[in-house]
């Protein structure tokens, strides 16, 4: 080890005592310090200074008309561009924006086309149609300028989108703030007119029976109005014998008061059947069993039109009834039988559709609720009117016919007088025949379109409930009255971004600093290699070893002022923001004496082709290190030799300094360094003496070819 630090210190006696030697020494230390802070001072904020990238902008837009409201969105493009200072906007012709690309002047050029506006508004038509904003560009003045004026130009189109959108939304959401207080004020006719179209739905099966009960009316009027004009003699024969008659009359109505004492007994036979129809009903709509169903279901049917039939039949009889007599009870129980009369129709209507669901194989559970449900309607008139009106029907139905015997009493007084009428009831008759044939026309005219009819209601009905299965018409008011200003700021921007910086960075600058000064030390060790001999040349014997370690000795010494000088630049000089300022130096020096062992070894090994070597290993580490790029935007072989690279563990712990360290990626880096420096410790030691002679008369051999500069001894 003497001998190793004889030949340092012989080679610092000489550094320091050779005055051109020392100028040199000194350049070597600053040199490398110059080329990090230019750099990196070169790369402080180039974002900060767009300003300067002239782009030239041309409106051609002509405006359009929206509601008889002049827009002219291209004016408001230049009037936001002329408020964005982040590009150098230039406002002129199409010529001379053509011009100026071309030739250089601009970097590129925005053109608002004519339509600009109008396809803008077209989003209020039927064909919504896209603006194009033209953007040129010159991309051989610049690599990195076309790619900002490009950023630029989209953040304008989004800028332009995004101001469209809250426009828009918000003259829609404004709309329909006025359609929901316009419908909150009209809710009550809308609820109206809902309760009215269900009502109607509910009445259709009785408006088809009305129509076809008045058909037959009609029909059985014109068949009595022919009977009445061809019996018009008989009545001319029971004129005169309307007193008889009339007399008669009174003693048939004495008998039949008699007969009516077994109306009760009828009556409730008739009930009880009612009464027991909806039991049926009842029992088909809890079979489980489709063939059971099949089976029980057309019977029932058979019941139903039966029960329909005697509901029908009570309620005409108590309808004829309370119109002669005027009893507002028989109204109410003809209601009650049209009622149940309904009721037993709906029960048909389900019992066939029943029967066409077991038919296709499935099994109408729904069907069967809605069946056992109006079965119980049915049930609940029908015991109703067992129990409680049996008895009054029947006594009212005597009282009616104890009040047509009074009647036919005064019919004898009538008769008296229709005998001088006559001639006039037959001019009746004539009148009447023309209205009959007008009514069954009109009447044929409605039966015709009541289906369309029926299909319009019903189909509303649907909608109506489809409507309110989706929310209570109450909030959908409520939601169309928000506040228009505040949904179109949403649709402008839905999503807010929130950003949170882990290891944050001031400015780009400091983003570049570690790879600039990585860069410099490699540069360094170049430069030391270049001007300082990797040999002894004062005498002596000494081994490979001794040699290799007393000159790397120098090296180091001149390594560490070079890196510590650059380090300190960089935060003093340039103040670059930096998190760990004594790591940094300290990482920067260590940094710095990995690459000056690695470059060494290399040149010490051998020779110029070492130096060749350390030129090699420069270039590969600027492009694969990831120092400016991210790696995994590289080409795949920059990828696969990234793990293997110096610059790759010395930016990494650069920029550990700089942002915040992490201690696992700190050891990680440090780790693989110093396994960098053992390789090329190892590797020179071992080497220098086994490529040693092979490197002299390789250097040798090239001195003779006259083409390369002799060392001065």
């Amino acid at each position: 080890m003497k001998k190793v630090w004889r030949i340092y210190a012989t080679d610092l006696k000489k550094m320091t005592t050779n005055w051109a030697a020392s100028l040199i020494i000194a350049a070597l230390i600053i040199l490398p310090s110059l080329y990090a802070w230019f750099n990196i001072k070169a790369s402080w904020d180039p974002y900060g200074h767009t300003k300067g990238i002239a782009v030239a902008v041309v409106n051609l837009d002509r405006g359009t008309a929206i509601n008889g409201k002049k827009v002219h969105a291209g004016n408001e493009v230049i009037k936001k561009l002329k408020q964005n200072k982040t590009l150098g906007w230039r406002f002129v012709q199409e010529k001379e924006a053509a011009r100026g690309v071309k030739t250089g002047e601009y970097y590129a050029s925005l053109t608002i086309p004519e339509n600009f506006s109008e396809k803008l508004a077209s989003i209020l038509g039927d064909k919504p149609e896209k603006p194009v904003i033209t953007y040129t560009v010159n991309e051989k003045i610049n690599a990195i300028a076309p790619r900002i004026t490009g950023s630029g130009a989209s953040a304008i189109t989004q800028q332009i989108s995004a101001q469209f959108v809250k426009t828009v939304s918000k003259a829609i959401f404004t709309i329909f703030n006025q359609i929901g207080i316009e419908l909150e004020r009209d809710l009550p006719d809308i609820e109206n007119f809902k309760a009215w179209v269900f009502r109607l739905e509910g009445d259709i099966p009785e408006l088809n029976r009305i129509i076809r009960t008045a058909d037959r009316d009609i029909t059985k009027a014109d068949a009595v109005r022919k009977q009445a004009e061809s019996a018009m003699p008989d009545v001319l024969l029971l004129a005169k014998h309307g007193k008889t008659v009339s007399g008669d009359m009174s003693r048939f109505f004495g008998n039949t008061g008699s007969l009516l004492e077994q109306t009760d007994t009828v009556i409730k036979t008739g009930l009880e059947a009612l009464n027991a129809a909806p039991a049926v009903s009842n029992q088909v709509s809890m079979l489980a069993d489709k063939t059971k169903i099949a089976a029980t279901a057309p019977k029932n049917t058979i019941i139903l039109q039966n029960s329909k039939q005697i509901s029908d039949a009570f309620s005409d009889l108590l309808r004829t009834a309370a119109e002669e007599t005027g009893s507002e009870h028989l109204k109410r129980m003809a209601a009650r039988f049209i009622a149940l009369s309904q009721s037993f129709q709906k029960q048909q209507d389900l019992n066939g559709k029943m029967l066409q669901q077991v038919n296709n194989g499935l099994l109408p559970e729904t069907l069967q609720a809605d069946l056992k449900q109006e079965a119980g309607r049915a049930g609940a008139i029908a015991g109703s009117l067992l129990e409680n009106d049996g008895a009054a029907i029947a006594a009212d139905l005597k009282t009616f016919v104890a009040q047509a015997g009074q009647d036919s009493a005064k019919a004898n007084k009538l008769f008296q007088k229709l005998e001088g009428s006559l001639p006039d009831i037959q001019a009746i008759l004539h009148d009447t025949k023309t209205g009959l044939a007008i009514g069954k026309a009109k009447l044929k005219t409605a039966e015709t379109e009541l289906p369309a009819a029926e299909r319009k209601i019903r189909e509303l009905a649907g909608k109506i409930r489809a409507f309110e299965k989706q929310g209570n018409i109450g909030r959908w008011i409520q939601l169309l009255k928000n506040d228009a200003q505040e949904e179109s700021e949403f649709l402008k921007q839905p999503v807010s971004l929130k950003e949170e910086v882990l290891y944050p960075i001031k400015n780009y600058g400091a983003g570049m600093a570690p790879f600039y000064t990585v860069l410099s030390f490699w540069v360094g060790a170049m430069l030391l290699v270049s001007l300082l001999s990797v040999e002894h040349h004062h005498g002596g014997a000494y081994a490979s070893w001794q040699v290799y370690f007393g000159k790397l000795l120098l090296f180091l010494t001149i390594a560490f002022f070079q890196s510590a000088i650059t380090a300190a630049g960089d935060l003093f000089i340039l103040h670059v923001d930096v998190q760990e300022k004594a790591w940094f130096i300290l990482f920067g020096i260590g940094i710095g004496a990995v690459f000056t062992v690695m470059v060494y070894t290399l040149v010490s090994v051998f020779g110029n082709v070492g130096k060749a070597l350390g030129i090699v290993l420069l270039v590969l580490q600027i492009s694969g290190s990831g120092g400016t790029f991210p790696i995994q935007m590289e080409p795949s072989f920059f990828q696969h030799i990234h793990p293997l690279l110096p610059f790759t563990y010395g930016i990494g712990l650069m920029r550990e300094a700089v942002g915040g360290m992490l201690m696992e990626a700190v050891i990680t880096d440090i780790i693989y360094l110093a396994g960098f420096l053992a390789i090329a410790l190892i590797f020179g030691t071992a080497a220098k003496k086994l490529f040693s002679r092979m490197t002299e008369r390789f250097t040798r051999k090239g001195k003779e070819s006259g083409l390369f500069e002799k060392k001065t001894e």
